[in-house]
C-alpha cells in the first residue's frame, strides 16, 4: 500500500511561513515527501551520469539543495518536473566541472582549441579519453591522481587522504607532474577527436 501523496506546494508554503519551531515540526513531512521522490531523482541522475554510485552521490545532491529551496516552490509546475530541474542542474554542473578543472590545473591551456571539444563530448567519452591518454603516459600512481581529480571530482585534500600521500606536496605535487606528459598527449587527442570523423557533438541532455 503506497502512502498518501503529500501536497508539496501546501507544505512549502507552510514552511516558508513557519518559525524555527514550526519548521522543526514540519520535518518529518518533509522527509516523507522527498522519500516518495527520492527513486525519480536517481532516476534522472542516472540518465545525465550513468555511473550508479555518482547518479547516486548526485542524487543526494538534488535533494539537499531542492531541501533548501522547498519554501520557494509555489507549484507552478508538478513538484516532480521542478526535482528534475534542479537534478539537471546539478548534474550538467558535475559533468562542466571535469573539464573546467582542467582548465584551472593548468593540464588544458584556457586558449586551446581543445577546451572546445572537451566541452562538447558526452561525459562517458571525456572519461574515457582521459583514462586512455593517462594510461598511454602515467604511472599507476599519477593515474590514480587523474583518475579522482577529474573523473570523481575530489579535491586535493581527499586525493592526499585516499591515496595516503604524504609528501609535503602530496596530490598537488603529483598533479604537476601530470601536467607535462598529460596535457601533451590530452591536446594530440583533443585535435583527432575535433578534426576526425569520429567526434560526437553532443547535446546537453547528453
Amino acid at each position: 500500500m503506497h502512502p498518501a501523496s503529500i501536497d508539496a506546494a501546501d507544505l512549502a508554503r507552510r514552511l516558508a511561513q513557519a518559525d524555527a519551531t514550526g519548521r522543526a515540526a514540519l520535518v518529518g513531512e518533509v522527509d516523507a515527501l522527498f522519500a516518495q521522490h527520492q527513486d525519480l531523482v536517481y532516476a534522472a541522475c542516472l540518465r545525465f551520469v550513468p555511473q550508479p554510485e555518482r547518479a547516486a552521490e548526485l542524487a543526494q545532491e538534488t535533494l539537499l539543495k531542492a531541501w533548501q529551496k522547498l519554501p520557494a516552490f509555489r507549484g507552478e509546475s508538478r513538484f516532480s518536473t521542478w526535482l528534475i530541474g534542479i537534478a539537471r542542474y546539478e548534474c550538467l554542473n558535475a559533468r562542466r566541472k571535469s573539464a573546467e578543472l582542467l582548465v584551472d590545473d593548468g593540464v588544458v591551456d584556457p586558449t586551446d582549441e581543445g577546451v572546445s571539444v572537451l566541452a562538447e563530448l558526452r561525459l562517458h567519452e571525456r572519461e574515457s579519453l582521459l583514462r586512455d591518454a593517462s594510461a598511454a603516459v602515467l604511472d599507476p600512481t599519477e593515474q590514480a591522481c587523474i583518475e579522482l581529480r577529474y573523473v570523481e571530482l575530489m579535491d586535493l585534500q581527499t586525493i592526499d587522504e585516499v591515496l595516503e600521500l604524504t609528501s609535503k606536496s602530496g596530490a598537488r605535487g603529483v598533479l604537476q607532474r601530470c601536467k607535462r606528459k598529460l596535457g601533451t598527449e590530452l591536446r594530440r587527442r583533443l585535435e583527432a577527436l575535433g578534426h576526425g570523423s569520429s567526434f560526437l557533438r553532443a547535446s546537453v541532455s547528453g
